[in-house]
């Protein structure tokens, strides 16, 4: 099985962070410009994304956790 940081990382850089320019999707997303160069790299280097993270992105989608997780089909 996957690990569920390396899913949700995958998806949320896929889906929602196809910016290239990291302080546009930081500030889009309500997190730090770092936690976004993680969350594209995460092939390259582990990131464990927290639930504190997660809230905030999914804040600023207007969605759930439940709704993410339900999206990432885990």
């Amino acid at each position: 099985m996957v690990d569920i940081n390396i899913v949700i990382c995958e998806y949320i850089s896929k889906e929602w962070i196809k910016n290239t320019f990291n302080r546009a999707s930081a500030n889009e997303h309500d997190i730090d410009e770092k936690t976004v160069r993680q969350i594209k790299k995460i092939k390259e280097t582990y990131y464990s994304i927290s639930i504190p993270t997660l809230e905030k992105i999914c804040t600023a989608r207007e969605i759930t956790l439940h709704d993410l997780f339900k999206l990432i089909k885990r």
